[in-house]
């Protein structure tokens, strides 16, 4: 992949300590020497007894941010210092804003090519599955993203599963997932789940192997699985090969569409605990 920057956000957690890190390692291999840290703070705002809300500018409003953006910005440089290396410089950043949905701008501006973010909230099904700010994320941003979630094994990135509907006509955020499979050097399982009757294993097996053709692949190998449920599919292949990373397609009409946006897959990334890369299809 072409990245020249990481963008990691964060909230100065726990769970973010774990992503940094991870975003460090991976520009160790993508051979980045920079990382952009983002925290985005929710302006706060001063209501009315009736409940009525006072525009920002009231000076109580201005005062109480400018508190929190202090505060945010002093832990966003400690946190900076503690992972940049000689190597790896981690540049801190702290804005306003009320929602991550622009973060394509953000991107653009800051010249980076993936994102990484964790996910936090377990209350609603958005929220188990990526946290409630990712799930925007996921249907907005433009770029690459990869996502840990608190519970996720963090490990070398040397067996990627790739979740391919091979019969999606648009497969064209696959190669950003095998171009970073290729930076990796990692081996790629290619994995299709047929579900239905609509394609045999043997037609199967043959575009995924066109597939490999055309991007001139050469550590991987194909796998077809046979099951009623895309998740239960995809969630026993997982659990018996163990990848170090999962990587799906999102947009589009496919299966893998409704992998990440239906409603019957909250399981699959919760008992993989693996870090999920998402492409977008244009």
């Amino acid at each position: 992949m072409n990245v020249r920057r990481l963008l990691v956000l964060t909230d100065f957690d726990d769970l973010s300590k774990k992503v940094l890190s991870f975003a460090k390692k991976l520009a160790e291999q993508l051979k980045v020497s920079e990382i952009v840290s983002l925290n985005i703070i929710t302006p706060s705002y001063i209501y009315t007894t009736t409940g009525d809300m006072i525009a920002t500018e009231s000076l109580k409003a201005n005062q109480l941010n400018n508190v929190i953006l202090e505060k945010n910005q002093e832990l966003a440089e400690k946190e900076a210092r503690r992972f940049s290396t000689d190597k790896i410089m981690v540049i801190p950043k702290v804005t306003f804003g009320h929602s991550v949905t622009g973060l394509n701008d953000v991107m653009e501006e800051l010249g980076a090519g993936l994102l990484v973010s964790g996910s936090r909230d377990e209350n609603s099904f958005w929220e188990k599955l990526f946290g409630s700010d990712t799930e925007k994320i996921i249907r907005k941003i433009d770029y690459p993203a990869i996502i840990l979630k608190k519970e996720t094994e963090v490990s070398e990135i040397r067996n990627i599963a790739v979740a391919i509907d091979v019969n999606e006509e648009n497969q064209e955020g696959l190669k950003e997932i095998l171009d970073f499979g290729s930076d990796f050097d990692a081996h790629l399982q290619l994995l299709h789940v047929i579900s239905d009757n609509k394609i045999s294993s043997e037609e199967a097996i043959e575009k995924l192997h066109n597939l490999a053709k055309k991007y001139e692949l050469k550590n991987y190998e194909i796998n077809i699985v046979n099951n009623d449920s895309l998740e239960s599919g995809l969630h026993s292949f997982i659990r018996k090969n163990n990848p170090d990373m999962i990587a799906v397609l999102s947009q589009g009409k496919s299966k893998i569409k409704k992998l990440i946006f239906g409603s019957n897959i909250e399981d699959i990334i919760e008992e993989a605990d693996k870090p999920v890369f998402i492409s977008r299809v244009s």
